[in-house]
């Protein structure tokens, strides 16, 4: 399974690290925008139902965050990188409305990250336009895919590190208006 982080912390931790945060995290994004999820429990996979995060943990997580998945390729050859409900893929979306095994993220020879929709699953929209299973699509920066109730945002590292310096710059103000207040 890959490397998934809270944005939440992601924030924190680009405006405590600076540039060292761009070295720790060098590559794209897949961000699981909010709603209700939860990540797999060890011992609980494939649970048939989004859930909310347990009791003991609803009060610390912000209201409103995103699961963040780190896009990693290994060296010069494509791999792919398999995504929907089942736990043996690489990147495990825990709602009743995506399939066992909904699509697959590659990158291309040329370092490209495309999305393909896989035959038997149900439909995947790029940006409101239906995928052709089987297709691989490319990915461009902001991309929204949709997967039933799902909705991921696709982000190059810098459409990622925007997005944070601008989550930060809002998080600053709060803190700053209120100490003040």
């Amino acid at each position: 399974m890959a490397r998934s982080l809270l944005l939440s912390l992601l924030v924190r931790q680009h405006l405590v690290l600076k540039e060292k945060f761009r070295a720790r995290y060098p590559h794209p994004w897949l961000v699981w925008e909010s709603g209700a999820w939860n990540v797999p429990e060890t011992g609980r996979q494939n649970i048939a139902a989004t859930q909310l995060p347990a009791a003991e943990l609803r009060d610390c997580l912000p209201a409103g965050d995103a699961l963040c998945f780190e896009l990693v390729s290994v060296g010069e050859t494509p791999q792919a990188l398999p995504l929907g409900r089942a736990s043996h893929n690489a990147f495990v979306i825990n709602d009743a409305t995506v399939s066992r095994e909904h699509l697959v993220l590659r990158t291309s020879a040329y370092g490209q990250w495309l999305v393909e929709a896989l035959p038997k699953a149900s439909p995947v929209k790029l940006d409101g336009v239906e995928l052709e299973p089987g297709r691989p699509v490319p990915l461009m920066p902001g991309a929204r895919l949709e997967l039933g109730d799902v909705r991921l945002t696709f982000h190059d590292v810098a459409s990622f590190y925007s997005r944070l310096d601008r989550l930060g710059a809002s998080l600053s103000a709060q803190l700053s208006s209120s100490q003040t207040g």
